[in-house]
């Protein structure tokens, strides 16, 4: 994992505080992922209005910043308008550029005791730590990196969502294989956020095996 320079840490804080003042143009796309504005602000989320230079592009779209102690690390952005993003020729999410991979919700791995859950996805993280779950999350299914295998040594059980299709089940196969991680398999087509929107901390915590 690259360090970042002192030019990279001022950008990356100054997008953070700017983005996360536009939060409420997402309140409604938040609120159908079961998410309200108090645990948006916490996890630092935001809307990209008055971009950066060379990120006009993301304009309108969330902001999700990676919060350590010492500031926001890493930022990806998530488009939220109302369509299919492969009908309009873009991807759903497009990554801060120059930066490698990072765990995000990094915060949970202090806060977790001796249990940690792996989810693929940022809402899908923060969704199962509001759900009581303490989760880290990774940027894709395909973004596992070897380095973090040695993150999660002192944890006495790991879980992973298995999210319901192919995808979902190569990373559960990938994470298992890496740390020893619980499965748990979520129902077809399903994900944590579509669970935790539409039943709840229980739905959640019902599928994890304590």
């Amino acid at each position: 994992m690259a360090t970042l320079s002192v030019v990279q840490r001022k950008l990356l804080a100054r997008a953070q505080e700017t983005y996360a003042s536009h939060l409420e143009e997402a309140s409604e796309y938040l609120a159908g992922r079961g998410i309200d504005l108090a645990a948006a602000r916490s996890a630092g989320l935001g809307v990209v209005r008055d971009p950066l230079p060379g990120q006009e592009r993301l304009v309108g779209r969330l902001a999700i910043p990676y919060m350590t102690g010492a500031g926001c690390i890493n930022m990806n952005f998530r488009c939220i308008a109302p369509h299919k993003c492969k009908d309009v020729g873009h991807g759903k999410y497009q990554h801060w550029q120059g930066l490698s991979s990072n765990l995000y919700n990094v915060q949970a791995l202090d806060s977790a005791g001796t249990a940690i859950a792996i989810a693929e996805g940022e809402i899908d993280a923060l969704s199962s730590t509001l759900a009581g779950i303490p989760c880290v999350g990774i940027p894709g299914a395909t973004k596992w990196e070897d380095h973090w295998n040695l993150v999660f040594e002192d944890f006495t059980r790991v879980y992973v969502w298995q999210e319901g299709d192919e995808a979902g089940k190569k990373f559960a196969d990938r994470v298992v294989q890496e740390v020893n991680a619980i499965r748990v398999e979520l129902p077809s087509g399903e994900d944590v956020n579509s669970i935790w929107a539409a039943s709840g901390a229980e739905a959640l915590r019902a599928r994890i095996r304590r």
